[in-house]
């Protein structure tokens, strides 16, 4: 294919005008096609015909492992013998040693402060240099920083050394869900959110199972061999990467259609015909050129401008409700489950059964999050989490004992599979539709920092509610949590729109439409080649 370009400088992207492929009616046509094929389309035969994408999008998700993994690392740490042994304070003969309040913050807040900064650095680097180069370069630099924690002598130290680490999973945890959703089908794009969900309870399970095998061992070794373990992914994923293909859509954004074509076709079954590769290029082509016709610019202040501050909106508040909704208990579960009245090691069970539970509630989601749209996931799962919290509250009212334990710890476990079954997936999918494809990477970016900044007051709270040398609520902590459920609940009634079966086009549509409410989404009819219409009247 001949193609002439036409190219000149917009911010850090090249803008092209390729007059000899792009023809408005044709494009707006197939676009069209396009948007009818991708609705036709059932879930067995969207795998048949994209098993490489994918493929692809799922080896790029098995980074969320290593952030899951840290995440439930850190969270356990407080309550982790060798650790707390070595770097903790003895309290009395009842609490024995004990990480203080101040390191536990600082540990807690450590992972996440590096991930503010790093999801601001993986927006501009994946921006300019694509998602394949941008992840092998930050996995690089994720490797050497964990021999910062591995060699570790003081608290400090470790604080030091997952702050840097930090900043690389913060670019895996927000490349993982647009790297997923640019590769695969609308009928899909569940499928594959849920896998990266998956990642992180398979990085907790590991994590919980890692620091239970070694429980009883209070050396050195007892403590830093769970932080050696985080160089077994990078192992695994770096020559992986090196073979995956570069976002079709980065491609267009950049002004390669050609590239573009081939990335889609390499991704495609044989069975794919030439014309079905030009349509699915031409919506990516059309959907671009909607968001410039909105005068939709590139940086981060264009996330809070016209209709994207309503995506930008519904972006944060979904990542955020993931820590809000289990306010403090889901961020510290190990040790909540030590508080209830659970022994160490009973404790470590909890949470190692609670990574199994993780792991399979979200094989179960897979067909939930295929017939019920997102909208409805949140209203049911944060209606059904806060009734769990609540419970939770009033059982902590009765004296303490094995038993109110055993019975908060399992009310704990019912919220957990809740969460996995709907706001759990359900998140990773909206924040990966619900963004306009140009501004995807900074939308993503604010959505991310938005759960940082959440799990930062989670971890900064978290020891001053349930430490027994502070606050010592316990499970009291459920009424305040169940009242946070009721809060996002209200919210996503009125603000959160059904994302399901769309296309990134169409969404595009219904966002420009700003009478439009949250509500009547779902059965609004969007006609793109009207739309068309429409906008070449307006130039005219």
């Amino acid at each position: 294919m001949s193609v002439e370009k036409a190219t000149t400088v917009a911010g850090d992207h090249i803008e092209v005008a390729d007059d000899a492929t792009y023809n408005l009616v044709s494009t707006t046509e197939d676009a069209r096609l396009a948007i009818e094929a991708e609705h036709q389309l059932k879930l067995i035969p969207a795998i048949r015909k994209n098993y490489k994408a994918c493929f692809w999008s799922m080896v790029i998700s098995l980074t969320i492992i290593m952030d899951g993994y840290d995440g439930a690392l850190l969270g356990s740490l407080s309550a982790f013998p060798s650790f707390t042994s070595h770097f903790g304070e003895y309290v009395n003969a009842k609490s024995g040693y004990q990480i203080p309040a101040h390191w536990q913050l600082a540990l807690g807040c450590s992972s996440s402060v590096g991930n503010i900064v790093g999801i601001y650095l993986g927006a501009i680097t994946t921006d300019r240099l694509g998602y394949k180069r941008s992840l092998l370069l930050w996995m690089a630099w994720l490797t050497g920083c964990i021999f910062i924690s591995f060699f570790a002598t003081h608290i400090s130290v470790i604080f030091t050394g997952e702050l840097l680490c930090g900043m690389s999973w913060g670019v895996f945890a927000t490349m993982a869900p647009p790297y997923a959703a640019e590769l695969c089908p609308v009928v899909l794009r569940g499928l594959v959110e849920v896998w990266i969900v998956m990642c992180w309870g398979i990085g907790q399970l590991l994590s919980f199972s890692v620091l239970l095998t070694l429980n009883t061992d209070n050396s050195n070794w007892g403590w830093r061999i769970p932080f050696a373990v985080q160089w077994v992914w990078p192992v695994i994923i770096v020559p992986l990467v090196f073979f995956a293909p570069e976002s079709p859509w980065w491609l267009i954004r950049k002004g390669d259609r050609v590239a573009a074509e081939k990335v889609v076709k390499r991704l495609s079954s044989k069975d794919t015909s030439d014309d079905e590769i030009r349509r699915t290029v031409a919506l990516m082509i059309e959907t671009n050129h909607i968001e410039k016709d909105m005068d939709e610019g590139i940086g981060f202040l264009d996330c809070f401008r016209q209709s994207n501050i309503w995506r930008t909106e519904i972006s944060c508040a979904a990542w955020s409700a993931q820590l809000w909704c289990g306010f403090v208990i889901s961020s510290y579960s190990t040790y909540f489950y030590e508080l209830a009245g659970l022994k160490s090691s009973d404790a470590y069970k909890m949470s190692v059964g609670q990574g199994g539970l993780h792991v399979l509630f979200n094989i179960i989601s897979i067909p939930v999050v295929s017939k019920v749209g997102r909208r409805h996931l949140y209203i049911t799962g944060l209606t059904a989490m806060g009734l769990f919290m609540f419970l939770i509250g009033f059982v902590s009212l009765a004296p303490e004992s094995i038993a109110v334990g055993y019975a908060s710890s399992v009310l704990y476990l019912l919220w957990n599979c809740t969460y996995e079954l709907t706001v759990g997936p359900a998140a990773y999918i909206l924040v990966s539709e619900v963004s306009s494809t140009r501004l995807r990477g900074k939308t993503v970016a604010l959505a991310r920092n938005a759960y940082n900044l959440s799990l930062l007051i989670n971890y900064f709270v978290g020891p001053y509610i349930l430490n027994p040398t502070e606050g010592n609520w316990k499970g009291k902590t459920g009424f305040l949590t169940g009242g946070i459920n009721i809060l996002f609940l209200i919210w996503s009634f009125f603000r959160l729109p059904e994302t399901k079966g769309r296309t990134f086009a169409e969404l595009d549509i219904l966002f420009s439409k700003r009478e439009l409410k949250a509500r009547d989404f779902r059965s609004y009819d969007v006609d793109i080649t009207e739309h068309a219409k429409q906008k070449s009247v307006t130039a005219e």
